[in-house]
Order: C-alpha cells, then structure tokens, then sequence
C-alpha cells in the first residue's frame, strides 16, 4: 500500500478539521446570543378579596440585537405559573357574615368567585436593556392569563402586556439578576426577582 492510499482517510477529515474552529466559533456567538432564566414573582389582582399568588418564572431569550452603545434588544418567553395560590378571603354579605371563603374584609372591588387565586401567564415580550453592569430594562408585548377567576377570565384572556425593572450583570457574560414589574393584563400585575444566565 503506497503512503498516498494510507493518508488519504487523514486527507478527506482535513475539510472537516480545519472547519471545526469556525463551528466552534458559531456555537459561541449562538451561545451568547441565547439566555435562559429563573425567578419568582408575587402576582396580585385588582379585586380586594384576593391574596397574592407567588408564582415560578421561566424565561428564555435570543438578542436580537446585541450589546452595543445604546444597549441590547431581546425577544422573550415568560411561562409563569403559581406554586403558592392567593387566599380568597370571600365576599361579606349584608348581616355581617362571609360568603364563599373564610375571614371579613371591607370589599370595594370582590370577586364573587369562591376559589383561591391561581394563575398560568404566558408572555412574547421584546426587552430592552441599557448598556452597563447596572441597568434599566423595558419590556412590551403579548401575554396570555389563565386563571382560577372567572371575573378576571371574563375581562380577556390576552392582551397587550408592558412592563420595567432595574438589573446588575455579574460581568462580560449574560448572567444578571433582575428585579420587575409587569402589568400582565386589565386585572393582573407582577413584582418579581429573576435570575438570567
């Protein structure tokens, strides 16, 4: 067997070696332009009779644009579902008693529902972030509520979605924590402190 015929299997992966460093390099900018996250977050209504819900954030984000002068532009998925649901503390009825749940409250806005508050947020937001290791950030989008009340599902499930906090880059890399506020739809708002990687 001549030395040519025993090289040409090194031969034939040369290609594919040499094209390994700009793969690798690809995966990095993928890498980069990706991030995922965890969080918590206190979801509350604007009916009187309701506790808050805590709820279990996950989100996941590609830079559309990436960190330049001005800052960064992400779209975002926010899946947000409660882990702990809001107590429902009833309506009181005219001889001073509580219908529905258990407790008195002076109700200005009740929700005559009996169950306790739950909720399932589904959220596409585009998210700003300005430059710096502390930054503000913007969100807007669409979100989609599911929830254990049926006043609140009767106001719309979906809608236009806003939403602002403040956050501190732990470096160069994506990894940040961050604290926000989002009103999810007419009758929902969040307050929440997330961690992105």
């Amino acid at each position: 067997m001549s030395r040519i015929s025993a090289l040409r299997p090194a031969l034939l992966l040369l290609p594919l070696l040499t094209a390994l460093p700009a793969q690798a390099q690809v995966a990095r900018q993928f890498s980069s332009a990706t991030y995922t996250g965890l969080g918590g977050s206190q979801v509350s209504t604007d009916y009187d009779n309701l506790k808050d819900a805590i709820n279990l954030d996950a989100i996941g984000g590609f830079r559309i644009i990436p960190n330049q002068k001005w800052g960064s532009l992400a779209a975002e998925l926010n899946i947000s579902i409660s882990v702990s649901p809001g107590k429902n503390e009833g309506v009181p009825s005219s001889t001073g008693g509580v219908i529905g749940g258990g407790g008195t409250t002076d109700c200005g806005k009740c929700t005559s529902d009996p169950d306790d508050f739950a909720s399932q947020n589904f959220s596409l937001l585009a998210t700003y972030r300005t430059p710096g290791r502390f930054y503000g950030l913007g969100q807007a989008g669409y979100s989609l509520s599911l929830t254990s009340i049926d006043e609140i599902e009767e106001h719309g499930r979906g809608g236009f979605s806003y939403g602002g906090g403040i956050g501190f880059r732990f470096g160069q890399e994506t990894a940040a924590v961050e604290v926000l506020y989002q009103q999810v739809s007419e009758d929902l708002q969040t307050i929440g402190i997330r961690l992105i990687y």
